[in-house]
């Protein structure tokens, strides 16, 4: 039996953080009007005058539960660049999870190499080459309550730091706002003269590779202090100094019995993309950064111990690949309330996948039928059971960052296929194109003739089927057609249509 713990803080607009997130809900209304501008149609022509929510969203990388790339931390690392966020190995991202807890340190009280040793004999473990090992401070119990939250937990100082590299680790996480030390603590011994008080955990990624997950919650939902996968697989930010990540703890025998390759699956989020609406990403890095603590700060730059780049990304909730939640297509699904991203179960987005691959079977703008998928399913000796994962290749993420008419790109999936898939249990459904419904062009052409069931038809089922979709996945990579495992999680984007999600593939070697 799966069990599935969610270990993330919600993203959203009123957030407690020193750093601001600015969201634009686009309602179905809106969307409508957007659309009858931008190809010339009436919005009483759409089906039921309306069109696709979704959402504008500007937000640094570093907010909420996030993961740290080793180039946040300084520009080299172990005497080569270091890596950007999409450079991460995706092996570093799961692991076998071990809490220490630390509660019981007051916010001022550094957390030493005694303290970790004490803690490990505590709960009789130790840990091994590869492990993630997570701090247990208390610093998010009140992410959602108290400003003062980023300075309420302990952390970390260099010796401790050093003790867990000793056995491998080269990951680790806090439910704090940083590893380190408070921040506010850490600057007031800074001005005072002490410069090595000053984010020392993160510096050391200058002489060691290694990163770290910050703001997880939930740690004391977990079953014990071990016995389970950390999965931190972060968003893919192009040249990102961090992303945010759905952390989940997960308890599957499978992922015990079984060699695993993990295969990314996932397309990036980037500075002039061929996707229809543009994203933008502003790095700040470790000199700019410098430069406003010092001027913040009123101390000369040559003062100043070299600071963390960030990112400030803009872009939308459809953005790379991401999920499309219920609530997308409509304000309700199935009868009722259509389900946003943040409320949907785990359990959709982790399953058994199975890759049906029609890209050199079909051309942009012809259909996939029901037929086509019993075919192909027969083909490869599959057989769909209830909550399997389906991922549909078309091609069309080949040319992702190559040709201007991506979106054009899309081979479309007939009603009646989407309607069979939904009857075999099936909830969640992935591909690897702008959108399964195909090229906008003949849509609005058949919607300007009159023909409104040919208009999206896929997304407009949406409002009577609960289900959802991944969008422009890469699916080039995967070695075979079944027997593998989809990690799809959704990033916790409270109220919002879609979230981003680092999709990848956990293969048997």
């Amino acid at each position: 039996m799966t069990k599935i713990y969610d270990l993330s803080v919600s993203l959203r607009p009123d957030h407690l953080e020193n750093s601001e997130l600015k969201l634009n809900s686009i309602s179905h209304q809106e969307a409508a009007r957007i659309f009858a501008k931008r190809y010339q149609v009436k919005v009483s022509d759409l089906p039921d005058g309306a069109f696709f929510s979704t959402e504008r969203i500007e937000l640094r990388s570093h907010l909420g539960t996030h993961l740290d790339a080793p180039y946040h931390f300084y520009p080299t690392s172990e005497g080569r660049p270091a890596k950007f966020i999409e450079e991460v190995p995706l092996e570093w991202c799961m692991s076998d999870g071990v809490v220490l807890d630390f509660r019981h340190k007051k916010p001022t009280e550094p957390i030493s190499e005694y303290d970790i040793a004490a803690a490990l004999e505590k709960i009789n473990h130790t840990p091994k080459q590869g492990d993630i090992v997570a701090l247990w401070t208390g610093g998010t119990d009140r992410y959602d309550d108290d400003p003062g939250f980023a300075e309420s937990a302990a952390g970390l100082i260099g010796g401790a730091l050093n003790y867990v590299f000793r056995f491998g680790v080269r990951v680790m996480a806090t439910d704090s706002a940083t590893i380190d030390m408070p921040i506010a603590l850490m600057t007031e011994r800074f001005v005072k003269g002490d410069k090595a008080a000053y984010f020392p955990i993160h510096r050391a990624g200058r002489l060691t590779e290694w990163t770290h997950a910050e703001k997880l919650t939930n740690l004391g939902s977990l079953p014990g202090p071990f016995g389970y996968k950390f999965m931190f697989f972060p968003v893919k930010i192009f040249r990102g100094t961090g992303a945010w990540i759905r952390a989940v703890a997960i308890e599957d025998e499978w992922l015990n019995t079984h060699r695993i390759q993990i295969v990314d699956l996932s397309l990036p989020i980037m500075n002039h993309s061929f996707e229809p609406e543009e994203s933008r990403i502003i790095t700040i890095d470790h000199d700019q950064n410098q430069r406003a603590k010092a001027k913040r700060l009123r101390m000369p730059v040559s003062e100043i111990v070299h600071l963390g780049a960030m990112d400030i990304v803009e872009t939308h909730t459809h953005a790379g690949t991401h999920v499309d939640a219920p609530s997308h297509f409509g304000p309700t699904a199935n009868g009722g309330k259509a389900r946003t991203v943040d409320e949907l179960p785990l359990e959709w987005f982790y399953g058994d996948g199975v890759l049906l691959d029609f890209s050199a079977a079909k051309r942009p703008g012809e259909a996939i039928s029901a037929a086509d998928l019993m075919g192909k399913l027969e083909r490869i000796g599959y057989r769909l059971k209830n909550q399997d994962i389906v991922l549909i290749r078309t091609g069309a993420a080949e040319h992702f960052t190559d040709d201007p008419n991506f979106s054009d790109l899309s081979i479309r999936l007939e009603r009646n296929a989407l309607l069979w898939l939904l009857d075999q249990g099936i909830r969640v459904i992935g591909c690897d194109c702008e959108s399964l419904d195909g090229p906008v062009t003949p849509m609005v052409d058949a919607l300007r003739a009159g023909k409104k069931d040919q208009f999206f038809p896929i997304h407009y089922t949406g409002r009577e089927r609960d289900f959802c979709l991944i969008h422009k996945m890469d699916l080039s990579s995967l070695p075979c057609t079944h027997g593998f495992k989809v990690v799809a999680f959704p990033i916790k984007l409270e109220r919002c249509s879609a979230g981003w999600t680092r999709a990848v593939a956990l293969v048997p070697r």
